[in-house]
């Protein structure tokens, strides 16, 4: 039986790179070792796209770059190829056929509904959301906008527009009554951890949304709310839509006095989470419902906050980290599903749901 060739895209221009860089050598060490081929498809900080056929030890600390067996490779738009060219001694090129991507790239670029349009236009299966549901997740503003319209509680929030500066006094003192310091501010269409900072008073606020306007033109800002940080994995699997256990995010430094200290500190993952049967079951049915609502295709993280017995979802992650320390993993292999199964699973959903 011929195995399933596999392309695997990872690095990219993000700053989340070094982060694609761990869950690209989770995968393709993993999928080696299974009934695929795998095709590594390097993308670096400056946008070069590579094929890279050397030792997967190297990908990690991000010196596979180095490599000089590495040749210019791309994702053909036409339909008709159904694969890569690659780009051979400056002259040749060379066609090579993919059964399916598996896109690995986070932040820019790689959430946002880009590379999945990409990979609509070439006409092969990929794992995760189309293009649509990629754009909606990444944006929180649309995402909020999508969660509290199906009735999915999010917490208090406000969007502004770059252009928005020159009024900011008078948008924020409208706001006044509505939303309590602190507050969040986030880049809106941007990994969590990017243009995140937070604001006691007004001018923390413009200083904050200054920041965050450096990575994009939309700035979300939300009422900082202390709980408990839970999440749940919703996948696909033989065309049904499974939630998996519960598991929690427990901050080493669970306040939010000090903002280097709050964002640096690591948290500890512990699952499942120590909460009762009904509000794990509550967790798992409104997670399915996100999923739903923001029209997700085969797998996603979902976020929750547990604050004064009130349930806030958080966020909706359609392309989580792939490592075997990643939150899905350890939500999945709770339920005793282990991580070559879990790729196995997501590999085998794309091509059927996308063939």
């Amino acid at each position: 039986m011929a195995k399933v060739k596999v392309a695997v895209l990872f690095g990219g221009q993000s700053k989340d790179y070094s982060v694609s860089l761990q869950s690209a050598y989770s995968v393709i060490t993993t999928l080696a070792e299974e009934n695929y081929e795998v095709i590594p498809i390097g993308i670096t900080r400056a946008g070069r796209w590579l094929y890279y056929p050397g030792n997967y030890e190297s990908i990690p600390d991000g010196s596979w770059v180095n490599d000089s067996d590495c040749c210019p490779a791309i994702i053909s738009p036409d339909a008709v190829h159904h694969g890569t060219i690659k780009f051979i001694d400056g002259d040749g090129l060379a066609l090579q056929r993919i059964d399916v991507i598996f896109s690995l790239l986070h932040g820019k670029f790689g959430e946002c509904g880009r590379i999945q349009s990409l990979c609509k236009l070439a006409g092969i299966p990929f794992l995760g959301s189309n293009p649509e549901s990629s754009s909606a997740t990444l944006d929180k503003a649309t995402t909020h906008m999508m969660l509290d319209e199906a009735g999915i509680k999010t917490v208090k929030y406000f969007c502004v527009e770059r252009s928005d500066m020159p009024d900011i006094d008078t948008i924020i003192e409208k706001q006044a009554d509505k939303i309590n310091y602190p507050l969040f501010v986030k880049a809106s269409s941007c990994s969590s951890s990017i243009g995140y900072n937070v604001a006691f008073d007004q001018n923390e606020l413009k200083s904050a949304l200054k920041i965050a306007f450096s990575h994009h033109h939309k700035a979300i800002v939300e009422e900082a709310l202390t709980g408990r940080n839970l999440s749940c994995c919703v996948y696909e699997n033989e065309g049904l839509v499974t939630a998996s256990c519960v598991g929690e995010s427990v901050c080493l430094n669970s306040t939010i006095d000090d903002l280097s200290k709050y964002i640096a500190d690591t948290a500890n993952f512990t699952c499942p989470a120590d909460i009762s049967p009904e509000m794990t079951e509550k967790i798992r049915d409104r997670a399915k419902r996100a999923f739903r609502v923001m029209d997700c295709q085969g797998f996603a993280i979902v976020d929750f906050l547990l604050s004064d017995n009130e349930l806030y979802c958080t966020n909706v992650s359609s392309v989580p980290g792939f490592t075997e320390e990643s939150v899905m993993n350890r939500l999945m292999s709770a339920d005793g599903i282990s991580y070559s199964d879990m790729l196995n699973i997501m590999l085998n959903n794309a091509l059927e749901s996308k063939a």
